[in-house]
């Protein structure tokens, strides 16, 4: 008797489900890895759940009817800490955590994010252009591992923090079929913590004006959301709090790893000066240039990097696990290095997973919260300011890259030597409307076969 044929999308559908059976299983067993090594250490022991603690109280605040932003949480290793975020994002994610205890919330929320962290994987592999359904689930599998290694991950687990959540929202915009959505996403993003409002910046710059109308839209609703449900908090956030980036902690403190945090260390001074902002400034339109430069040349997921790294270093604090928003970056220089077998990238990609990797200001004895800004020597401020001296070289030397191995806007063909175009299949894509205020034709996270 012949056996009935599997049809292709009952073994898409198959493999589907393994794919992600096997993304949450990794996940779960990682966050049960990361809880037992990292609460055995002493260092990291202090510092466990140390965020999520906050988040857990801000659900447990909203469930009494008190005030989210009267709520201030005494950490041993870091003084008082208060509630930083939208109301909304403590009635989605808090109000129902805050029900478990917290050695289970903190099971949950890491597994949680680990799954997250597992479709930027997969978002960012199709956006590189792996097509064969089978070498992207393996992938994924692989790139969550060996991605949950890198230190703003792992400082993400430590902490309990919420970034990689917003990362997956913001880069499903960026691997989107259709228009009609597109943007949704990154207003979402924003009204759970503002710093997302930066890649309305890019849809505005690259003339995405539906994108850029329905992030805003959505963002707006999130707002909404907030003064219907928590009126007085949404008040008292949306009035002022949202300005008061002080309540986040010392500028000066080693992790903080904006161009605000490497200034307050190189000067021993916390206190914002007036040409502070203009470096700020000039950071930040030549960062948005990068990406309108990316983003012409045919790369979307180049330019989604060039202005998420560019946010990274004009807020006055990006912590460490901030800068998760690489991670798409790391998944697409893997993949081209691996097509195009190209030697100086591959040391440029490696160079990159080091800086990201490990954490070199902890293992030369700087401090990491000091009473006041401290007085390093040259050396000690490069090392403390790794990640923005890496965004700074990325910014730099990144459009000279780009003009040399990617196709141009009118989609000639890159030079002999590349054997990859931007979207890393071999075919010089290039924005469609580019100047015409056209959705970007990018890198898309796609089926089929290669």
């Amino acid at each position: 008797m012949t056996p009935t044929p599997v049809s292709p999308k009952r073994r898409r559908d198959r493999r589907t489900l393994l794919t992600w059976s096997a993304v949450v299983a990794v996940s779960v067993a990682l966050a049960l890895a990361a809880s037992w090594i990292y609460t055995r250490d002493d260092y990291w022991s202090r510092r466990w759940t140390v965020d999520l603690t906050v988040y857990l109280a801000s659900g447990e605040t909203v469930r009494e009817g008190a005030s989210l932003y009267d709520l201030v949480i005494i950490s041993p290793l870091y003084g008082e800490m208060p509630y930083l975020y939208p109301p909304l994002t403590a009635l989605l994610f808090f109000v129902p955590l805050s029900f478990l205890p917290v050695g289970a919330a903190s099971l949950v929320w890491n597994s949680a994010s680990l799954v997250a962290l597992g479709a930027v994987v997969w978002l960012s592999l199709g956006i590189a252009g792996v097509r064969d359904d089978r070498t992207r689930s393996v992938l994924t599998v692989v790139g969550l591992v060996l991605a949950a290694c890198l230190l703003p991950v792992r400082i993400q687990l430590i902490a309990g923090q919420i970034n990689m959540f917003l990362l997956l929202l913001v880069l499903l915009d960026f691997s989107r079929r259709s228009d009609r959505l597109r943007g949704v996403g990154i207003g979402i993003a924003a009204g759970l913590k503002i710093t997302p409002l930066i890649f309305i910046v890019y849809l505005l710059v690259t003339r995405r004006w539906a994108a850029a109308r329905n992030a805003l839209a959505a963002f707006l609703v999130t707002v909404a959301v907030g003064f219907l449900v928590l009126p007085g908090d949404a008040a008292r956030y949306w009035g002022g709090l949202v300005f008061h980036s002080s309540r986040a902690g010392g500028v000066f403190d080693t992790p903080n790893q904006s161009l605000a945090g490497a200034m307050a260390r190189a000067l021993s001074s916390e206190q914002f000066a007036s040409w502070w902002l203009l470096v700020m400034a000039v950071v930040g339109l030549w960062g948005t240039a990068v990406a309108l430069f990316a983003f012409r040349r045919g790369s979307d997921l180049l330019g989604f990097s060039a202005i998420a790294v560019t946010g990274l270093l004009v807020s006055p604090v990006s912590w460490e696990h901030h800068w998760v928003y690489v991670i798409p970056l790391l998944v697409w220089l893997a993949v081209r290095v691996h097509r195009t077998r190209s030697l100086p990238l591959a040391a440029v990609t490696a160079v990159l997973v080091a800086v990201f990797t490990v954490r070199v200001f902890m293992l030369v004895g700087i401090q990491e919260s000091p009473p006041a800004p401290m007085a390093l020597a040259a050396w000690e401020q490069a090392v403390a300011a790794a990640y923005p001296l890496t965004g700074l070289a990325l910014l730099a030397l990144g459009p000279l890259w780009i003009r040399r191995n990617l196709p141009d806007a009118d989609g000639a063909a890159p030079p002999a030597s590349s054997t990859s175009s931007a979207d890393g299949t071999g075919r010089g894509r290039t924005p469609e409307g580019a100047g015409k205020g056209g959705d970007t034709v990018h890198e898309r996270a796609g089926a089929g076969t290669t």
